[in-house]
């Protein structure tokens, strides 16, 4: 059959099509591609784990808009809008809270019959938060990601716990060196390689996948979301060995500052306005029902690994200390404002739902709290 005789040259065409069209989608994506925290379109609807979580709600939904942030749809034009960014590691994430629960969308809500008083119609605020990227990573987002920013008049920064949790997790290096972290540490989506020829390297899979996600907006449902980390509370329960005190953390401090001082650089290039909220923490004496809900800093990453020794929670204390003290000497430096929110949280459980992250009740009143400030409009330390 003539067809057949023809085969051999038709799966060449073939192969040297695919190979032209793959080499054309990388060279696309280094000159037109675009760098996103979150892929672009997805959601996902999650159940929570009511045996570890008895007192949050039982599902959250987690959306990404076509901007790549975590909120709502963005405007057609930004003229009347006044648009907020929020950066930050998993306190600003809010990952087991429901979307309108997270204080970044209180924050909005919260702006929304002010907006006049900022100039504008209609506030917009979106968050590019997650979970476990230290200072340098969410500098290295805020580089990539504002340059496409049409209009920001805000950005809302709010880190420190993941530089702690990240140093102690390494079992306290003496030295820490920037530029250690891949591209893919601060983006689901990104123009950068490595590229190859397996299913998982290819240029065309990665544009297929976005374009998917940005027109299909797939929703993933999730089970049991917060079950792993029952699990490793009872790791820290289990602990052969909780530290009283660490090494000098002097090179942890240096990095975090270093990088610290370099992610609001970049903000203060691209914004109008800058907001250092500092980070809150349940700074406290536990009871031995209270220290049964903890379960971090572990030397060694419990979610895949079995980790044996953890650090006392006054020693975790004292190194946040250290790190916001840090963002206030930066912050003077640099002429940013900063927000402490310590002195109007109350320390319990009610606000928190472990030593660094908010129950919609503590979110609710961080939303607030930054919203006064912002509506305040002063730029005051």
């Amino acid at each position: 059959m003539k067809w057949l005789d023809a085969l051999p040259a038709l799966l060449g065409y073939g192969a040297v099509a695919f190979v032209v069209a793959e080499l054309l989608a990388r060279l696309w994506l280094s000159k037109r591609g675009r760098y996103f925290v979150f892929k672009p379109g997805t959601t996902t609807l999650m159940q929570v784990d009511k045996e570890t979580f008895p007192d949050l709600p039982p599902k959250v939904r987690f959306a990404i808009n076509e901007a790549g942030e975590r909120g709502g749809t963005p405007p057609r034009t930004w003229k009347d809008t006044y648009r907020v960014l929020v950066a930050g590691g998993s306190a600003a994430e809010c990952y087991l809270l429901d979307q309108e629960a997270s204080w970044p969308q209180v924050l909005q809500a919260n702006l929304q019959p002010r907006a006049s008083e900022l100039g504008a119609t209609r506030v917009h605020v979106g968050s590019i938060s997650r979970s476990l990227v230290p200072c340098e990573c969410i500098a290295t987002m805020l580089r990539h990601s504002l340059p496409s920013y049409e209009r920001l008049d805000l950005v809302v920064l709010m880190v420190g716990a993941s530089d702690v949790v990240n140093w102690l997790e390494q079992k306290t290096p003496a030295t820490l060196e920037r530029g250690q972290m891949g591209i893919g540490r601060s983006f689901d989506v990104h123009p950068e390689g490595p590229f190859g020829w397996t299913l998982a390297t290819l240029a065309l899979r990665r544009i297929a996948s976005f374009w998917y996600h940005r027109l299909g907006r797939p929703i993933e449902h999730r089970e049991g979301a917060g079950k792993t980390i029952g699990k490793n509370r009872l790791m820290r329960a289990n602990a052969r060995e909780i530290l009283d005190e660490v090494p000098d953390p002097t090179p942890m401090a240096e990095y975090f500052e270093t990088c610290f001082r370099d992610m609001v650089t970049v903000a203060k290039g691209h914004a109008k306005r800058v907001l250092v909220v500092r980070q809150p923490w349940l700074a406290k004496e536990f009871t031995p029902e209270e220290q049964a809900r903890l379960w971090n800093f572990g030397a060694g990453r419990p979610y895949v690994e079995e980790v044996t020794t953890y650090y006392a929670h006054h020693v975790v204390d004292s190194l946040m200390q250290r790190l916001d003290s840090a963002q206030v000497r930066v912050c003077g430096e640099l002429e940013v404002e900063h927000l402490d929110l310590m002195p109007h949280l109350e320390r319990s459980f009610d606000t928190y739902y472990d030593f660094l992250h908010l129950t919609p009740k503590g979110s609710k009143r961080v939303g607030e709290l930054i919203g006064d400030r912002v509506a305040d409009g002063s730029e005051h330390p």
